[in-house]
């Protein structure tokens, strides 16, 4: 049975009242007092427990009463990581300087920033009706700096799968092409379908949400999309940096 929400003053954030998260705003600002070990725990642990993860997220968040993060650092590591992969990228497969700046721009302002605002934006739009709030706490709001913050922690896993992994595995994907058709179609689907497990423990979070079980269908989706794909689509060459012209 859902726990239902204490009162819904609890649930109003004190940090943030616009739709810029404040971790963005704090990226032009002094970087002081950045926690990137903490940052770092935190990547790991969204990799290989993740409900470890979210929980802790849970009740840091709680005793700050803000469900946004507030600290920029993930937010660094993660265009750091971002910004690594297109150099590496870039240097194995003999990319010029424009090259390597078109896939940075690609990595790092569409995949991450273009395709997080429209998640974030989407899930806003959605989760704030009333149908998916308990009836006691109407009023509370599901802030679009959180949304993000929720995209910022599910594009992890993209990343080790689509920007590091496969990078890794490339050797083996050019090797035969029913093994690349395999390989490549489960790390595509199993990055994407990661990624809307790990949204839908970032919004199970917030105790005022309820009826949220919906953002699973993608894994499921994703799931009986890989069988078909072994029929001859190769989904993973949408995610092939190696080839930018």
């Amino acid at each position: 049975m859902s726990e239902l929400p204490r009162t819904v003053r609890d649930f109003q954030p004190n940090h943030s009242n616009g739709m810029i998260p404040i971790v963005i705003k704090r990226l032009f600002k002094s970087p002081k007092n950045l926690d990137f070990e903490t940052a770092s725990w935190e990547m790991i642990n969204l990799v290989i427990k993740p409900r470890m993860a979210f929980k802790s997220f849970y009740y840091k968040r709680q005793t700050k009463e803000s469900w946004a993060r507030d600290d920029p650092s993930f937010f660094i590591l993660q265009i750091g990581l971002l910004t690594l992969s297109s150099m590496v990228w870039s240097v194995v497969y003999g990319h010029s300087f424009g090259q390597f700046l078109k896939m940075m721009i690609y990595m790092i302002f569409i995949d991450f920033f273009a395709f997080g605002a429209i998640m974030a934006t989407f899930f806003w739009v959605i989760l704030n009706r009333p149908f998916f709030k308990f009836r006691s706490a109407l009023s509370a709001r599901v802030e679009w700096a959180y949304c993000f913050d929720v995209h910022c922690n599910a594009f992890l896993i993209i990343w080790c799968l689509l920007y590091f992994l496969q990078f890794l595995l490339l050797p083996i994907l050019n090797l035969h092409a029913w093994i690349a058709l395999l390989l490549g179609n489960l790390l595509f689907c199993t990055a994407v379908g990661y990624y809307f497990i790990l949204t839908f423990y970032g919004y199970s979070q917030l105790p005022f949400l309820k009826n949220i079980n919906f953002i699973l269908l993608p894994s499921l989706l994703m799931a009986i999309l890989f069988f078909v794909s072994l029929f001859g689509i190769k989904l993973v060459d949408k995610f092939s940096f190696y080839n930018i012209s």
